[in-house]
This record gives C-alpha cells, sequence and structure tokens, in this order.
C-alpha cells in the first residue's frame, strides 16, 4: 500500500477544507463550559485499516479505462482525533453522550495513473443508539473534503469519467460495535458506505462510491469518565424561526459538444447562486422542519440559449433576467446542539423554459454550523433525480425568532 502524503502535489490542501471543519464538526469551542459537577470533555485517538469494494456505478470503473480492467476494490487508512461528551448539556443525553472530532483518511484503487492519491480531512459524529456495560452499537457519520484526486483531462487522462476535478466532497455513514478491552483501550468493528464526488462543479463527474468493513484500535488519551444516568425529557425552543441564507457555487455543463464553434463551453464554469428565507419550528430536541422560498441565479443559462438556437440554425441570446429562478421548498433538519445536517426538497414554480436547463424538481443534503449566536455557515450538495449532483452550495445565514 502506498504512503499517504497530504500536502503534496500542486493541488495542495485549500484553505476551504481547513474552514468546512469549522462547518462540519461538532462545535467543542462554542460549547459552554461545563458545570462544576461534570469533568468536561474527554479525548481519544484511533486508527483504523479498511479493505472493500467499488460500486461498478459507471463504465470507467467496469474497465473502460487505460488498463482495461475494472476497479473493484479499494483499501485505505485513517487517523482519527476525537472529543467524548460528558453529559454536562441536554443535547450529550439526547444523543446518548456521543463522541465527535476529525480525521484523516487515505485511499488506494492500485490506479494511482488515473485516479491519483485521494487524501481526506473530515468531521466525524458517533452516536451510540445502543449501550452496554462494556460495548456500544453506534450509527457514525463523516462529512469532509478529499483532495489529490487524479481528475479527468482530455488529453492526459481522457478516460477518467468518474473525477473531474482533483478535489471532492466525502460523505460517509454506516454502522459499528465498540467493545471496551480495559479502561483505555477498546476495539470498534464496521460497515461503512463512502461516496466522493465534485458535486457538479466539473464535468465529468459520476463520483466513486464504495462499501466495505473496518476495524478501528481506540485509545483514551484521559482517564475515562462513566458517563451519567440520561436525562430525557428536554426543553427545547417551541417557536418558529425565520432563516436568510445567502450561498455560491459553481457548475459547468453536462453536454455533448459538436464542432469547434461549441468546444469552448465544455469546460467553463458558470456562477450559481441561492437566496434561501426560510421558516423553520423544532418538532422535537433532535428534529426540525423548514419550508420557503429559493430565489437563484444559474449563470450558464444565458449559454444554454446560445447553444440552443445554434442547435435550432438560428441566433439567440438571453437577458439576466433569463438567469433567474423562483422555487419552494420543504425539508428536515436534525440538530445536535449548533450543529444541523439538513435534507430539503424543492421544486421551481418559475424559470425560463429552456431545453438543458437543469429540472424543477430538486434536492439538497448538507451541514450548518452556528459559529457566533444566531449566525451560521455551512455546506450544501444540490441534487436532481435523487442522486444526479449539479453543483456545490457555500452559504451563510442567520437566523431570527420570534
Amino acid at each position: 500500500m502506498r504512503s499517504f502524503n497530504f500536502f503534496s502535489g500542486e493541488r495542495s490542501i485549500p484553505v476551504i477544507i481547513l474552514l468546512s471543519l469549522l462547518v462540519i464538526c461538532a462545535s467543542a469551542s462554542a460549547e459552554e463550559p461545563p458545570e462544576d459537577n461534570y469533568p468536561g470533555s474527554s479525548h481519544f485517538l484511533r486508527g483504523a485499516v479498511q479493505a472493500g469494494s467499488v460500486l461498478q456505478t459507471n463504465d470507467f470503473l467496469k474497465g473502460a479505462n487505460q488498463s482495461g480492467e475494472p476497479i473493484e476494490s479499494f483499501r485505505s487508512l485513517r487517523l482519527e482525533f476525537g472529543w467524548q461528551t460528558d453529559g454536562s448539556k441536554d443535547w450529550h443525553h439526547s444523543y446518548n453522550f456521543p463522541s465527535f472530532g476529525v480525521g484523516l483518511y487515505g485511499a488506494d484503487y492500485n490506479n494511482d495513473e488515473e485516479l491519483g492519491t485521494p487524501t481526506s480531512l473530515y468531521g466525524f459524529f458517533n452516536w451510540p443508539l445502543i449501550r452496554g456495560e462494556r460495548w456500544k452499537f453506534l450509527f457514525d457519520i463523516a462529512f469532509g473534503l478529499t483532495n489529490d484526486w487524479q481528475p479527468y483531462d482530455p488529453v492526459t487522462n481522457p478516460k477518467n469519467m468518474a473525477m473531474g476535478l482533483g478535489r471532492s466532497v466525502h460523505i460517509e455513514g454506516g454502522p459499528s460495535v465498540e467493545y471496551r478491552l480495559a479502561d483505555r483501550w477498546a476495539l470498534i468493528g464496521g460497515l461503512t458506505f463512502t461516496h466522493f464526488s465534485n458535486g457538479g462543479t466539473q464535468r465529468p463527474n459520476h463520483g466513486i462510491n464504495q462499501i466495505g468493513p473496518l476495524l478501528f484500535v481506540k485509545y483514551a488519551t484521559d482517564t475515562p469518565v462513566a458517563p451519567p444516568a440520561r436525562s430525557h425529557g428536554h426543553e427545547y425552543p417551541e417557536g418558529w424561526d425565520l432563516t436568510v441564507t445567502g450561498s455560491a457555487g459553481k457548475r459547468n455543463l453536462d453536454l455533448e459538444f459538436k464542432g469547434d464553434e461549441v468546444e469552448r463551453y465544455a469546460n467553463k464554469s458558470y456562477f450559481i447562486g441561492n437566496l434561501t428565507v426560510g421558516m423553520g419550528k423544532r418538532f422535537s430536541y433532535k428534529s426540525r422542519y423548514v419550508f420557503g422560498l429559493d430565489l437563484g441565479y444559474d449563470e450558464s443559462v444565458g449559454d444554454l440559449i446560445v447553444l440552443d438556437g445554434i442547435e435550432r440554425g438560428v441566433n439567440a441570446s438571453g437577458t439576466t433576467a433569463d438567469n433567474f429562478e423562483l422555487a419552494l421548498f420543504g425539508g428536515y433538519e436534525i440538530v445536535a446542539h449548533r450543529t444541523h445536517l439538513i435534507v430539503h426538497f424543492g421544486y421551481k414554480i418559475l424559470r425560463k423554459d429552456l431545453p438543458n436547463r437543469l429540472p424543477d424538481f430538486y434536492q439538497r443534503l448538507g451541514v450548518k454550523q452556528f459559529f457566533y449566536q444566531n449566525w451560521f455557515a455551512g455546506m450544501n450538495v444540490r441534487f436532481h433525480e435523487i442522486g444526479s449532483a449539479d453543483n456545490l452550495e457555500w452559504n451563510i445565514g442567520y437566523k431570527m425568532g420570534f
């Protein structure tokens, strides 16, 4: 297995990866100091090895690559540093005393020439669903960014239809069982599903999906403290709130281009913006629903009008107003202290009817972190047809209660 060098290569880790950790990780620094009768969060290190299967979701992975062999398996290593909650906050009890932290991940597909040496920096959240005296049954979630893919290039890497950009999103989840061997040592066995995609920022973007078992060794760097008796029935804000969110991203067109006249549109990047106004209400300590309006701006519409005119043999051009669209959305948010995991479904009610424009029905999956009072920042992946990514949305917003 190759050695992982996260800081090597021409594509060094972008600042946005480091910023994303502030968005993704449960906010240890944002918590108030624990009460006197609580010890505060303890810390741990854990490392894992993994081997598993790459799902054959596109022709490149099935063997339409330079080697002519399917890319069917992967191996990976990871190292994580985490915080174990102590019960000093209501949300610790609601999630059965979870842990969270940051991790470093590297994978090997035995195809460095076409796929590169992907390495991820991510935040993770471990939710104990069932606890025993020496064991826990957990559900684990990780979200971060990956660097050092070898992306598609029409000259040097023309067959890689999985990754169109050297960076991607890393999304992961799955169950695990932790068994405590001694006061500070534990073994964790689990199964994870992992998805890599650039969110439609750069085409082609068929992505990579993989699944496999993994084995962790965990070491508590502080003397472990037994969690207190779990408390139920915590109070939560029951009123309505209004959130205003601004987001931005970019995408390019996923079209078959014919002729020299239109090839210049193939790798052109377009700005995607969104102003979201949503009404939300908590219906449990861990859950919230939200609905509202999305006012979107898609810079690619002007060129789609031009390309449609070329296809029909006429001269055509658009106006700035054609780039705007209005949509209704509704969704669900999982709340863990100041971190929200969001799932939204939207439908466009006003937009210019045009061939090859993104579909009316879309979905949004992402995370947002309240970093200062009612201000939050986050990142979403926007989809259509549930699994086809349109673009990434980097956002910042403000919540008002009433």
